[in-house]
């Protein structure tokens, strides 16, 4: 499995219902999309606690990395960029992944650099341990950590069950709103 996130930055006056309205239009289309574990359309929007900027911040988890080239090299990523100028897309080899059922409200994003480092054994270990304790609170979704082995950065994202309260947030996170979850079926994974 791999992981795909992108952020596109939007101005703080933009029309967010754009967004919504573009995410309500395709939405569909990735709930059946072959290859995909899931896919949370998120987006930040600015003013009150949050952030001062307004964007589009899709966060995807691909169970056969084939078609996430597929998506790269195909009409959807093109229409995107179309519509937004050059994306460029981060990825991170999925080190811990739990996936729940049904609707998610908002994900949270915290990424840590780790340095250095030449051994990931131990920080392996202790992710896995770290994902066992995120899952215990009823408000978590799904839990996804990944690891940029280019920048040595890892990434953990929550996603939490919809009526939970959006929680503050903290120092190295960020806290988006999920407009929709795309989910395909299991056989759509194949």
């Amino acid at each position: 499995m791999l992981t795909a996130h992108y952020s596109i930055p939007l101005p703080a006056d933009y029309d967010m219902d754009i967004v919504v309205r573009r995410v309500a239009d395709r939405a569909a289309l990735w709930d059946a999309r072959t290859g995909l574990l899931f896919k949370a359309f998120c987006i930040t929007e600015a003013g009150g606690p949050g952030p001062a900027h307004n964007s589009y911040a899709p966060f995807y988890v691909w169970a056969a990395p084939q078609e996430f080239a597929r998506f790269l090299t195909g009409a959807e990523y093109a229409g995107l960029c179309a519509a937004f100028g050059p994306v460029p897309v981060r990825t991170g080899t999925t080190l811990q992944c739990t996936v729940g059922t049904g609707p998610a409200g908002h994900l949270v994003s915290e990424t840590e650099p780790l340095g250095p480092v030449t051994d990931l054994r131990e920080r392996a270990r202790a992710e896995a341990e770290r994902h066992r304790a995120v899952l215990a609170d009823p408000a978590v979704h799904s839990h996804v950590v990944d690891l940029d082995s280019a920048t040595m950065t890892l990434t953990r994202r929550t996603l939490l069950r919809e009526g939970s309260e959006a929680p503050r947030a903290k120092s190295g996170e960020q806290v988006l709103r999920v407009l929709h979850l795309s989910q395909p079926s299991p056989t759509s994974t194949s």
